[in-house]
């Protein structure tokens, strides 16, 4: 009888062992598990954000006859389409300096807002840097292609395009056969003579990557009677080809060179090629209300965004009153060439 007992306690006692034993595995798988649920629900309880899109504009503000007024009035455009109102859309300001630019979009980001247009290459080194800080926030530069990360969208014109044109109405409009385009670029040089010979293969074409040369600028203009300038940085060589001794034509851009479009240019004032924002600020605030970006690849090293050219309808031509007919002959039919 003692002998049943105690077999009896054993069994017991190892049916008792083995279900603690079990018990303390699902101890164990529960703990293990603990922590991806909780990282799951986490996650599931994460809300989209809202989108939200802001516009830092470059020194000078509103009022500036160049690209601040030219975003400005595009984005009053995808505004009205949207029906965008604060605090959904917000432009600010900047001094021009480093650190005001840096606070003001760190400012912006912490504010919530999901998309963050930048006017100027003034902002390209702090985007550059914010962008880093913030991945979840997508930037955009307006008529810039230097930056390669992926939330950062690069709004680029297509420099050879507005060159083409250039070249075509400088050489349908030279009297003396004897044209030039002033720029930094070989690319943009080509552009602009393969634009010359569309009019007329007759035009002697030059080039000077002017880079505060005066000298070279004035033995230049000494040449020619029709100027295309891409120096944007000042008005110099507008004032050069003004005030040379002889009639120059001057093919200026907008909104790069605000000083070519005032009344007192329009005497010398050919025509400009033109950059409409309309478009790319409709596209860039379009995508950033469906929390995405306009990220095709511009370059091989990595640069994203989205070209704007002629077929676009993002690069124009206005004539002035100087203009022979023969321009704008060429012109629309070197246009319709371009939007195939």
């Amino acid at each position: 009888m003692f002998i049943e007992h105690w077999v009896l306690f054993l069994r017991v006692k190892a049916k008792g062992l083995m279900l603690l034993r079990r018990f303390i595995l699902v101890l164990i798988s529960l703990s293990l598990l603990a922590p991806t649920i909780a990282r799951a629900e986490d996650e599931e309880i994460i809300p989209d954000p809202v989108p939200r899109v802001a516009v830092a504009y470059d020194i000078g503000f509103l009022g500036d006859s160049s690209y601040n007024d030219a975003v400005h009035k595009a984005l009053e455009i995808a505004k009205k389409r949207y029906k965008l109102v604060e605090p959904f859309v917000r432009e600010v300001p900047t001094n021009g300096t480093n650190l005001d630019r840096l606070t003001r979009l760190r400012f912006l980001c912490k504010s919530g807002y999901t998309t963050i247009i930048t006017v100027g290459s003034g902002y390209r080194d702090i985007v550059k840097r914010v962008s880093i800080e913030f991945p979840r926030i997508q930037f955009a530069l307006v008529n810039d292609k230097t930056l390669g990360q992926l939330n950062i969208t690069n709004i680029y014109f297509n420099e050879d395009q507005a060159a083409y044109l250039a070249g075509v109405i400088a050489a349908a409009s030279s009297k003396n056969k004897s044209i030039a385009i002033i720029s930094p670029t070989p690319s943009a040089f080509e552009s602009f003579k393969a634009g010359a010979q569309f009019s007329n293969k007759a035009v002697r074409v030059n080039s000077l990557d002017y880079n505060n040369d005066a000298l070279a600028l004035n033995s230049l203009l000494g040449s020619v009677d029709v100027v295309y300038s891409m120096w944007d940085k000042d008005a110099k060589v507008f004032q050069a080809v003004i005030s040379a001794p002889k009639k120059i034509w001057y093919v200026g851009r907008t909104p790069d060179q605000y000083f070519s479009v005032v009344k007192s240019s329009q005497p010398y004032l050919l025509a400009t090629i033109n950059k409409d924002l309309t478009k790319p600020i409709s596209e860039v605030v379009e995508s950033a209300l469906r929390l995405s970006a306009l990220i095709d690849v511009l370059d091989d090293s990595g640069i994203y965004g989205r070209e704007y050219n002629v077929k676009s309808g993002s690069l124009t031509v206005t004539l002035y009153p100087g203009a022979p007919s023969a321009a704008k002959i060429k012109v629309s039919s070197a246009i319709a060439r371009l939007k195939r």
